[in-house]
């Protein structure tokens, strides 16, 4: 052993509210560098449900988030599909709520702005 942490530990150090993130995310679309971590209280495994709001993998958009990153508990990431449309005669999704409003109006998804990828670098 060198005395260097491994970066496929999901709990690194002995307080137990630091986690390594690439060894509990789930989500196809979020991708994070080794050694990055979390840290929270009471759930440090819980960053995707927690912190990463409006994320639907089928929107397109992915979160990358480098290595050696320290996320704090109160960091929120924004993903695309929290936009609303702004080329129509109205930006409330109508087709989210279902029922004869999501049969008559295209698809909620489709019609949403798309800005791209949210990357945090190495070392933020």
């Amino acid at each position: 052993m060198n005395g260097i942490p491994s970066p496929d530990v999901v709990f690194p150090n002995r307080y137990g509210t630091s986690c390594f993130l690439k060894n509990v995310i789930t989500a196809p679309n979020i991708q994070v560098g080794d050694y990055t971590y979390y840290d929270h209280e009471s759930d440090p495994a819980g960053f995707e449900k927690h912190n990463v709001l409006f994320n639907y993998p089928e929107f397109g958009d992915r979160l990358i988030i480098g290595r050696f990153c320290s996320i704090a508990s109160g960091a929120t990431f924004i993903m695309g599909a929290a936009n609303h449309r702004i080329s129509s005669a109205s930006t409330y999704p109508f087709a989210v709520f279902g029922g004869v409003w999501a049969e008559r109006v295209p698809g909620h998804l489709s019609q949403l702005p798309r800005k791209g990828d949210t990357v945090v670098g190495n070392d933020v």
